[in-house]
């Protein structure tokens, strides 16, 4: 029996697609419901509380199971795993980066950075990713080359992933109109940080000496799945916010697989709905059909440069799911004279450039009226 045919038994299936799109990560990865093909022998999927969630091979990038992946909800400070994925490779640890007053008074969950004193971006990403401090995202953004530049990367870099659900409004993760995400998207991103030791280095401890006025002081993860010691735990990244609810993004590695869980709108201790899921997949992962795939897990090669500028890349162009590879070659002995290489070169870069802006304008558009309703900011990581 196919994945397709056993999902559809199983009533795990929606019914209903747009005519004519292919969903990003499989046919299969739409509407709301739970989503998974059981084999031989597995155990059924456990009981989670949570609106979304994925649960993916991490090695692989294949997803075992899923429940609205592709559903936009605000990301919380799980978005921070972004920020954090689109900084580090531009900032070098030792940075200087002085802190401004739009970063010290930035609400929610701080880490109480002083106007005017220098911080390393060593610190500053400690500070992001274990207390999960808003004061250190900004100040890192604003470290990074300014806000609006490192949002446009943030932006840029979640479009090379293949997660096209995700809108940053700003490097927190704070509530904020049209700022949204997925678990699909969450998981494909968590994923690619992990490809940065220095990343699964900071989100792999437990605490850190922050300095503080005169002396350090240490602040500590609030990820409880590392904290309670579960078998393997890598890391990655809380959330919580009012609109949000409680997001999460869980890795663990055993007997050399790493499996990574994403959940949003969680209703139950993040780290219990994460633990049941991911003791699941190591129970289950080789008997169950994987139903889809995560985006690509590498950005492109293009230094940090190209980046803030918006310089295209050779990728293929995915627009609503359709991959359309703009790049043409020609081999030697084609018949084709350099001028006219030149001309389709030319002429597939206009196309590419043009379905990527029609693509952008598009899914902001859509994003923007999905999260409509604003919900009362709170103290989040």
């Amino acid at each position: 029996m196919s994945a397709l045919a056993a999902c559809l038994t199983l009533g795990l299936v929606p019914a209903h697609a747009a005519p004519g799109e292919t969903t990003v990560g499989g046919d299969l990865l739409t509407g709301k419901g739970k989503i998974v093909s059981l084999g031989v022998g597995s155990d059924p999927l456990p009981a989670v509380r949570a609106k979304t969630w994925v649960v993916a091979n991490a090695d692989t990038g294949e997803i075992l199971a899923a429940k609205g992946p592709h559903v936009l909800r605000a990301p919380a400070s799980t978005l921070k795993t972004l920020t954090a994925l689109t900084l580090m490779p531009q900032l070098d640890p030792t940075t200087p980066i002085k802190a401004k007053k739009r970063a010290v008074n930035t609400y929610g969950s701080k880490v109480g950075l002083v106007r005017g004193r220098t911080y390393s971006a060593n610190d500053l990403f400690y500070a992001l990713l274990l207390p999960s401090a808003n004061d250190a995202a900004m100040a890192l953004a604003q470290g990074a080359g300014g806000l609006k530049s490192t949002l446009n990367q943030m932006n840029q870099v979640a479009d090379s992933l293949g997660a096209f659900d995700t809108v940053a409004k700003n490097p927190s993760g704070l509530d904020s109109p049209g700022q949204v995400s997925s678990a699909y998207d969450l998981a494909t991103i968590g994923r690619s940080a992990l490809d940065l030791p220095y990343l699964r280095e900071v989100v792999g401890s437990k605490k850190y000496k922050f300095p503080n006025k005169k002396k350090s002081k240490t602040v500590y993860t609030q990820n409880r799945m590392l904290l309670g010691n579960f078998t393997g735990t890598i890391g990655l990244k809380t959330g919580y916010t009012t609109n949000a609810g409680r997001t999460f993004i869980g890795v663990a590695k055993r007997k050399g697989t790493t499996y990574i869980v994403s959940l949003m709108g969680i209703k139950e201790a993040s780290a219990d709905a994460a633990e049941k899921l991911l003791s699941w997949a190591f129970a289950n992962g080789g008997t169950v059909t994987p139903v889809g795939v995560l985006g690509q897990n590498t950005l492109p090669a293009q230094s940090s440069a190209s980046i803030s500028q918006g310089a295209a890349t050779a990728d293929p162009i995915v627009v609503r799911g359709f991959a359309a590879d703009q790049t043409k070659t020609a081999t030697a002995g084609s018949g084709l004279d350099g001028l006219a290489i030149g001309w389709m070169l030319l002429f597939s870069a206009i196309i590419g450039f043009t379905l990527y802006g029609i693509r952008s304008a598009f899914t902001q558009r859509k994003n923007r009226g999905r999260l409509t309703k604003k919900g009362k900011i709170s103290l989040e990581g």
